[in-house]
């Protein structure tokens, strides 16, 4: 049987190509070409081709550097020109972007910093001011849309038009024969995100930080500009700890047209996203950018975003359905009040939230000199429903074993049974209840969070097994719960996780249809019927999960 590399198809196989060769992962085309001897000549032709293609772009390349040189003798020097409306004529060369000259106009490039979705910046220096910039050239150079270049400058107008010292300086905005660029102030520093994995930060200093983050929201709000893409990664600190926000790539002017929005596009990192902006809301406004900010709080309180998952859609699902844990749970010194604090400006209805960065920082204060706040009292339904978007695994096993429970106790006392199962059962499934609490504990932590879930599915059969061992006859109608289990495994979205549970609710009832005497379900028909049951449920499952990650790729390409 072909492996899975084997079932690639070409454009899969030069996808990857191109997307590590952009990326700087050095590829030995020999090696790719063994390892798809299916589709040996036509990805030699590509990969012959391409390294033709790279060549004459080199040449185009060099042509253009000496032609626009500011000095004769320099081919390294490309001039620059106002960002202005001018013909683009179409390029046969490599993204100047990704492989910039060492001499971009005026400026020195030395390294490179970041590279996003939009942009790459560059660690560069101004010739003739001797000032270190940061330079951020559009990513898919001179090859870029309409679209592309008016989304880049949208980025640089949107910060140049605020002062603020929170929020980065812009000084030059142009471009150099079709490719995009700006330039502003160089940050030497770290990201919220780099601090926090060093070591994290005291609630008292995460508030502080937080204060003078909100003051500069705040600021950009009053001028018209909301952000959309507040995260950790994006903020970083100054040399006298300020923080300062960076990347406006996807900030809305209210005052300038925002027609590169469209209604259903996701825009922004899912998990700092606020439900409204994931459901790809056009009126996403300040209540938007104070969840982002509450979900940057959460994360210097708590050590990990308030959402995590393998792949965006994990985490969008999470965004729209669930509520985090308490930062509290992951980190005792977290005070009550900053719970709180946490839990209204991350509220799934705009409406719930914080409607202003200024609200979030007045209540942020009163944490922070210890006055009390004003936390109203939810009433029970509203606790109970919090605590099932928080937490919905450990509700349903607590509903699931408390009516088992009381059902296996009102029938011992029914019947009077004197038999000695009946402290076994309630035993087992004390001892269930006991685990799942441990287990949510783990749950919470999202490094640990898969392993969790594993290890929970493993018990939850272990312990499902033991009690219809213990069960009366006929036990044929408790085998319901082995594919209920594997339904509620299909929640998680996750392939691996239905197939795993499948097979141990399969290694279950084969376990009881062998040692568990003068039943109906030991029969090798009814055994047959039963597996196969079992896995047909599951494949349907897992082309219903295969659907829907389909259907969720297709909009993030798109």
């Amino acid at each position: 049987m072909k492996n899975r590399a084997q079932q690639l198809t070409l454009e899969q196989v030069i996808a990857r190509y191109v997307q590590d060769c952009e990326s700087g992962i050095p590829v030995d085309p020999e090696q790719l070409l063994q390892a798809h001897p299916e589709l040996l000549p036509e990805l030699r032709e590509f990969i012959d081709g391409n390294a033709q293609f790279i060549e004459a772009a080199q040449a185009a390349r060099d042509e253009l550097a000496a032609t626009c040189s500011h000095a004769p003798t320099n081919n390294d020097v490309l001039p620059t020109s106002p960002l202005a409306s001018q013909p683009r004529p179409f390029q046969t060369s490599s993204s100047l972007a990704l492989n910039p000259p060492k001499i971009f106009g005026d400026y020195a490039i030395e390294d490179e910093i970041d590279r996003g979705g939009m942009g790459v910046v560059y660690k560069a220096v101004h010739v003739h001011l001797g000032r270190t910039v940061a330079l951020k050239l559009i990513r898919s150079g001179e090859l870029a849309s309409d679209e592309e270049i008016q989304r880049f400058r949208t980025e640089a107008e949107a910060a140049a038009a605020l002062t603020h010292p929170g929020i980065v300086p812009i000084f030059e905005v142009g471009m150099l024969h079709d490719l995009v660029y700006y330039t502003m102030a160089y940050i030497d520093g770290k990201s919220l995100a780099e601090i926090v994995d060093e070591g994290g930060l005291e609630p008292h200093e995460a508030i502080k930080l937080m204060l003078k983050l909100c003051a500069a929201v705040a600021y950009a709000h009053r001028n018209g500009v909301y952000h959309r893409d507040l995260k950790p990664a994006n903020v970083l600190l100054d040399k006298s700890g300020q923080p300062i926000i960076i990347d406006f790539g996807l900030a809305k002017n209210v005052n300038r047209d925002s027609s590169l929005t469209m209604t259903g596009q996701i825009l922004g990192t899912p998990a700092y996203m606020s439900p409204d902006q994931a459901m790809g809301h056009t009126t996403v406004g300040p209540a938007s950018d104070v969840y982002s900010l509450g979900a940057i709080l959460y994360f210097l309180c708590a050590g990990q975003a308030p959402f995590s998952g393998p792949t965006p859609f994990d985490v969008l699902l999470q965004v729209l359905d669930r509520d985090p844990p308490a930062p509290s749970k992951l980190n005792r010194r977290v005070s009550r009040e900053l719970d709180y604090v946490c839990e209204k400006a991350l509220a799934k209805e705009s409406t719930a939230r914080y409607q202003s960065a200024e609200e979030l920082a007045n209540d942020l204060q009163k944490v922070l000199r210890g006055e009390p706040l004003d936390c109203p009292r939810a009433r029970l339904a509203e606790r109970l429903e919090s605590w099932w978007r928080r937490e919905p695994i450990l509700v349903a096993h607590v509903c699931g074993i408390g009516a088992t429970t009381i059902i296996v106790a009102l029938s011992h006392w029914i019947r009077n049974d004197t038999s000695t199962a009946y402290p076994y059962r309630i035993g087992l499934l004390f001892v269930w209840l006991i685990a799942s609490y441990v287990l949510q504990y783990w749950v919470m932590r999202a490094r640990w969070r898969d392993v969790a879930c594993l290890s929970w599915a493993t018990v939850d059969v272990v312990i499902y097994t033991s009690l219809v061992a213990f069960a009366d006859p006929p036990r044929s109608m408790l085998l319901i719960g082995y594919p209920m289990m594997m339904v509620a495994s299909s929640l998680f979205y996750r392939k691996r996780f239905v197939g795993f549970m499948t097979s141990l609710c399969i290694a279950g009832f084969l376990i009881l249809a062998i040692f568990v005497p003068q039943d109906d379900f030991r029969r090798l028909d009814f055994c047959a019927i039963f597996v196969s049951g079992l896995g047909v449920i599951c494949l349907t499952l897992i082309s219903m999960i295969r659907r829907v990650r389909g259907l969720s790729t297709f909009y993030e390409e798109h």
